[in-house]
């Protein structure tokens, strides 16, 4: 084995190894019987062009950005929750993610499930919208900017080259659209 398949291999040994929570000799075998299993049967994954792309400062961005989503979102909620008269405005956004990948789209589905008062409820393909349910809906336009903002900060953290023109396109498309 060369040298990215053995990182590979200890990637998927270390991702065992916490899933099952503990260090024993019986999931350090197991971990690496599934990770050699996996090399076999899925050889594709071990050829460069499908590594993922991750951009460290971007990335320091995009969690920085989540932290904050959920504590500002955890305090609105609470307010909520304690509020003797609590005003919750539920409603379902549609929001477009043309030009997105499968990868990033999953990505932004689960980031936005892991905001308090909001979350995915269903990904339509072709053309790729995302529906989100929000708590506290007060403008639907507000929430469709927030996900674009957080599909842009997925793409610069973990987007190829060709992702990040298309969704450029699009929003160049649509700023003409807008405009005329």
């Amino acid at each position: 084995m060369s040298r990215r398949p053995v990182g590979l291999v200890a990637v998927l040994i270390a991702i065992w190894l916490l899933a099952w929570g503990s260090v024993s000799w019986a999931n350090v075998l197991s971990g690496i019987a599934v990770a050699i299993g996996l090399m076999i049967v899925l050889p594709d994954i071990r050829h460069a062009d499908h590594l993922p792309i991750v951009r460290p400062v971007p990335l320091a961005r995009l969690v920085l950005r989540m932290l904050r989503d959920v504590v500002v979102s955890n305090l609105v909620l609470a307010r909520q929750v304690l509020s003797p008269r609590p005003r919750v405005r539920t409603g379902v956004v549609r929001v477009p993610l043309a030009g997105c990948s499968s990868e990033v789209v999953t990505i932004v589905a689960n980031l936005v499930a892991l905001t308090p008062g909001i979350t995915a409820i269903e990904v339509v393909q072709h053309p790729t919208v995302v529906y989100v349910h929000v708590l506290n809906l007060d403008d639907p336009e507000e929430v469709r900017r927030a996900i674009w903002s957080l599909r842009d900060q997925v793409l610069a953290a973990f987007g190829t080259k060709e992702a990040l023109a298309d969704v450029a396109e699009v929003k160049a498309e649509a700023l003409r659209r807008s405009q005329s």
